[in-house]
């Protein structure tokens, strides 16, 4: 389960970050992440997604290890930290510090491993056609 570990703010876009932590048993994908401000609940969707970070990469994380979101510039990537063991490095690409301003932070989990917006048609059971079959005129 990725969990936020550390909020670390900052006068400066390129100082401020978020510590994640994967706190569970099993590798995870990171696809699909959120992070986001309060702003996601403001009834506003221009003020969501602006303050909206979504991890796309399928990058996996294993068993305790970090990930580190920076608000500013740089390249994403796994670096290694000052502990030994090794963080994946994201950096948002902002002009302006987001985490510093918000009254809350929120780590959005993916709702499923599908891909959303595709119709799925469930595949009908032996029993189900039965029951369609017998329902016919």
């Amino acid at each position: 389960m990725l969990k936020i570990a550390d909020v670390h703010l900052s006068d400066s876009v390129n100082g401020e970050y978020i510590v994640l932590q994967n706190q569970g048993l099993t590798t995870i994908s990171l696809h699909g992440w959120v992070v986001a401000t309060d702003a996601y609940s403001s009834g506003s969707i221009a003020d969501a997604c602006e303050e909206m970070y979504v991890f796309k990469g399928e990058i996996l994380v294993k068993p305790y290890a970090r990930v580190v979101l920076f608000s500013g510039g740089g390249t994403d990537g796994w670096c290694p930290t000052t502990d030994g063991k090794w963080a994946y490095v994201a950096y948002w690409n902002r002009s302006r510090r987001v985490w510093s301003g918000a009254s809350r932070i929120v780590l959005l989990q993916p709702a499923c491993s599908r891909k959303l917006g595709v119709a799925m048609d469930p595949a009908p059971t032996a029993a189900g056609r039965q029951a369609e079959e017998t329902a016919r005129p």
